[in-house]
């Protein structure tokens, strides 16, 4: 799986102009994990969600479901697209983390649960994210003038604790509060 994510990854980089170099030095960068879930009954009824919208805070969330419908993605225009659950297949899911590296060209992407059919949903997230201690900043081949740093750097740690409290909550982006540079242009 890892070999995987690290291709998914390598041709998002690479398209978007990053050199070997630093993609090999950003993978070195990375750790891995793995979180089953179980969705059964939905948390609201008349939506049918199990599982609020929300992005990840991982670089890239690898999804593997259990042939039960519910994943969706934000489509960027007010509408939700649903992710087959087919055999065999694979869902990537840009995370926070990434928006970080890519300086804002990769949007985390926004996606619910729902169980609509209230059968038991399963699925498998194959997690790559920052190293603990370690922390995320954007990839120096993404920002340049035409392109100021948007994000200073993220202790992973320390955003999920502040992202999943009281005032964390309240936000539309979390992270743009969280680490956003003030100024349009500002080097940190």
């Amino acid at each position: 799986m890892q070999k995987l994510e690290e291709m998914v990854e390598t041709l998002v980089l690479e398209g978007l102009g990053v050199r070997r170099e630093s993609i090999h030095a950003h993978f070195d960068m990375l750790s891995h994990g793995i979180r089953v879930s179980c969705y059964g009954t939905p948390l609201d009824a008349e939506t049918a969600k199990s599982m609020p919208a929300h992005c990840d805070h991982t670089m890239l969330t690898t999804i593997v479901q259990h042939e039960v419908e519910g994943l969706e993605v934000d489509v960027g225009d007010g509408r939700w697209a649903a992710v087959p659950a087919e055999p065999g297949t694979f869902a990537f899911v840009a995370g926070e983390q990434l928006r970080v590296a890519t300086n804002g060209r990769v949007p985390a992407c926004l996606h619910p649960v729902r169980t609509p059919s209230n059968r038991e949903r399963l699925s498998v997230q194959f997690l790559r994210r920052q190293k603990v201690g370690v922390a995320v900043r954007a990839l120096a081949d993404l920002v340049d003038a035409e392109h100021p740093l948007l994000f200073n750097p993220l202790r992973h740690e320390e955003y999920n604790k502040w992202r999943y409290s009281e005032e964390g909550f309240k936000l539309e982006d979390p992270l743009k509060v969280f680490c956003g540079v003030e100024k349009v242009g500002a080097m940190v």
